[in-house]
This record gives structure tokens, sequence and C-alpha cells, in this order.
């Protein structure tokens, strides 16, 4: 009797047994599968981010997914699909294997509800890693210290000297004349003969012309802007909360050891002129190199009109050649704005050689202490140029045309430019700056072998 007891109670507690070791064992394989789940979460998100854009990290040293994966329409499906491959060769493909462990996975969902890319709050996120590409590298440049004369250049951008010579020029000619008796008995005008006209009559001519602009140095391509970042529609500007780090000095480093200008191209750019196209955004080198070239001399003739004004020893030859010409014996009045008039033409002399001397390679002050301005200059005809030793380089100009712009445009037009070289290469021509990951957010979901659903919620980047 007892052995039955006994025969009975071991049965019973065997189930129990059973059924406790299956359920212990049922809750393995869940976690199981749970972990393995993490695992390659984890795995396929990093994968995605190891296929960041070779070229574009070598050209520029910026870590981003491209969306379009060599393709000509970039997506954020592309991504997804990723990382949906990425996971079922880290589930799907490895529990069909012999010897695998127990619990299956099959992937059913992925989708990306956030990212951010290299047009984040404007070209923030961009400008962000190329700070921090030059903090890593160490790179120096004389341009980045161009930002100490922020004032000085807003200053001098903001004067007009063109228009101030214009008026005298203008007022001059809108006076009467004096008159003489001939021998014939007529009353004939006696003839200004300014000497300050010929050197106004320059102000038509081509700067190009003017400051001897080595025309083989730039680039005959032109370009639709339509199809870069700062004219098309941009997409994902979106930012994620985090301070980006926006160093001007460390930017500027930046733009100048990576992109190209006259004098000192790039290899492989579409534009020789790259600078020169983030200061002023036109079409071509050609445009753009124009609209530097004169704003140049614009600023160059501020500088040298308020030397030539208040430099008493200048302003008197300039007084004594006006009162040598015949008009102005017969007619004091004439005698003060032909005397400006010359101070201005001494001036635009300078200027026209302070420009050749920097685009010879040379550097000018950007406001002079010294200069070579003499009234005989003008009178004899003489076009010379300046002695350029120290002073700002024409890389250093164009870095204190850039500090003018606000943030947002300089950091579009700088991904302008990234967009045109890479979509150079092959197999990118569908490269877009706003369509570059730099981190994202994927909500996963699988089914278990026990038609369990697990979902996870990962944010993965490169910073």
């Amino acid at each position: 009797m007892m052995k039955g007891y006994l025969t009975i109670f071991l049965a019973m507690s065997l189930s129990i047994f059973t059924g406790f070791i299956l359920f212990l064992t049922t809750c393995a394989i869940r976690n199981g599968e749970k972990i393995r789940f993490e695992c390659a979460s984890d795995t396929a998100m990093n994968a995605v981010l190891s296929e960041f854009h070779v070229n574009l990290f070598e050209r520029y040293g910026l870590l981003y997914v491209d969306a379009s994966y060599l393709g000509e329409n970039p997506g954020i499906e592309e991504v997804e699909k990723r990382i949906f491959y990425y996971m079922e060769k880290n589930t799907s493909s490895v529990m069909r294997k012999k010897n695998a462990p127990w619990g299956q996975l099959a992937v059913t969902h992925v989708e990306i509800p956030f990212f951010s890319t290299a047009a984040a709050d404007e070209g923030a996120s961009m400008r962000h890693q190329a700070v921090l590409w030059v903090q890593d590298s160490g790179i120096v440049k004389k341009e980045s210290d161009v930002t100490d004369y922020r004032t000085q250049i807003n200053d001098l951008n903001e004067e007009d000297p063109f228009g101030a010579w214009q008026g005298i020029m203008e007022q001059i000619a809108g006076m009467e004349l004096p008159r003489i008796l001939n021998e014939e008995g007529e009353w004939e005008e006696v003839p200004l003969s300014n000497p300050a006209d010929w050197v106004y009559c320059l102000l038509e001519s081509d700067a190009f012309y003017l400051g001897e602009v080595d025309m083989q140095q730039i680039s005959p391509v032109g370009i639709d802007l339509n199809q870069y970042i700062t004219h098309r529609q941009i997409e994902n500007i979106t930012a994620s909360n985090r301070i980006y780090q926006k160093e001007e000095k460390q930017f500027f480093a930046y733009l100048f050891e990576k992109m190209g200008y006259y004098g000192n191209p790039k290899e492989g750019s579409l534009l020789c002129c790259q600078i020169e196209y983030l200061a002023e955004g036109k079409d071509s080198d050609l445009e753009n190199m124009k609209a530097v070239t004169d704003r140049l001399l614009r600023w160059r003739f501020a500088d040298n009109v308020s030397l030539a004004l208040s430099d008493g020893n200048l302003r008197e030859q300039a007084a004594a050649a006006a009162k040598d010409l015949q008009a102005v014996i017969l007619k004091n009045e004439f005698e003060i704005p032909v005397a400006e008039s010359i101070l201005y033409a001494c001036a635009f002399l300078e200027s026209i050689a302070d420009l050749r001397t920097i685009y010879a390679g040379g550097s000018i002050p950007l406001r002079k202490i010294d200069h070579q301005m003499e009234v005989d200059k003008v009178l004899a005809g003489i076009m010379y140029h300046s002695d350029g030793i120290e002073g700002f380089s024409y890389g250093e100009y164009l870095a204190g045309m850039l500090l003018l712009l606000e943030d947002e445009i300089l950091q579009l037009r700088a991904m302008d430019i990234m967009e045109m070289d890479i979509r150079l290469q092959n197999g990118n021509a569908g490269f877009c700056m706003d369509w570059c990951i730099e981190s994202f957010e994927a909500q996963i979901s699988v089914e278990g072998s026990g038609g369990g659903i697990y979902q996870i919620r990962r944010r993965y980047g490169y910073f």
C-alpha cells in the first residue's frame, strides 16, 4: 500500500517538475530571444553606420550615411531596408542553421521615425563636424585670423567711394565753363581739361582687366544652381536636441583647407573658385570672380580715398594741379571740386595697383598707413604696382567677404560645394547633403517562435 502512495506521489511530483522545467525552458528561450533581438538590433544599426559615405569622408572628413546608397532617389526607406537586411542576417538566417539555439525570430517591421542630417539647423550639423575635424587635425590657417577684423571690414564694406566720386564729377559737369573772346571775335568755352578725367573713364573698364586677372585659372563651367541645396527645396533640417559647435575661426580654417580659390584650386573640384562661390553664390567661376573683384576694388578704393583726403601734402599737390588749369584760373569756383576729383583719381590708381599686387600673390593691408599716391602719376597717365609685402593676402580678403555672410547662408553654400564635388564621382548622381544621415532612431519589431511580439526603439549616430 505504501509503495502505491509513493508511486502516485512520484508521478505527480514528476509531472509538476516537468511542467516547471518546461516553464523555465520557455522563459529561457524567450529571454534568449530578447537578448538576441537586442544584440541583432544593435548590430544592424551599427552596421548601417559603418556604411558611411567614403568619398565624402575622404574629401571633406565628414561622417554621414548617404540615404541614396549611390542611387538617384534618396529616401529613408533605403535605410530601413538596410536595417531590415542586417536584422534578418542576424536573426532568421542564423536560426535556420544547424546547431542553432532554440527560439526563432522573424523580423516583421522596421521604421525610422526620426533622423538628423547634415542639413540639420540649416547646416549646423555639417559645421559641427567640420569644427571637430579641425580640432582633431590641428589645422591652422591665417585666414581664420581675419575674424578679428569684423568691425573694420563691415565699415569698409558700407562705404561708397564710387558714388562719392561720381557726385563730384557730376557737380563739375553741371558747372558752366568760362568763356573767352577768340581771335575771330567770338565767345567760346574754355575746356576744363581735368587731369582726373582719364582715370574716371577707367570706371567703365572691366575690373578683370584692371586687376590683370589670369583668365586661365578660371573654369569655364557653368552650374545649374537649382540642383543644389541652397536653391532647391531643402529637406530634413530638423535638429536633435544637442548643442552644435560653431567656432568661426575653426570653421574658416576648415573651409580654406578643404576648398580652393583663385590661385589655389583643389583637384577634383567642379569649380576652381570655390571660396569665391561661398562669398557670392553665382552660377560660374567667371561671375563669382567678377563680383569678388568688383568688391575688392571697392574696398581698396574706399581705403585709399580715406588716405588721399587726409593727406595734406597730396591735397596741396592736387590744388596746385587744379590751379594751373586755364579754366580754373578764369573761374575759381572749379578749384575745389577739381582738386577733389584729382585726389579721387590718385586713390583709384592706387587701388588698381593694390588689386594687381593682390592677384599677383602679394599682400595689402586692410587699412593702410603709407601709400604711393602722387598727383604726377595722374598728370602723366601712369599705371603702377603697389609694394605688397605685408597685409592681407587674396585669401584673407576672401575670408573677410565670408565674414559678411549670415551663418546659414555660408553653411548652405558650403554644402553646395560638397554636392558639386561628390556628384562628379561615379555613382553619386543623386547625392544630397540633406539626405546625409548623422544619427537616427529606429523602431524594430520581431515575432518570436512562440508567437510573442518584441519591440525595441534605439537611437544611434556618430555624435
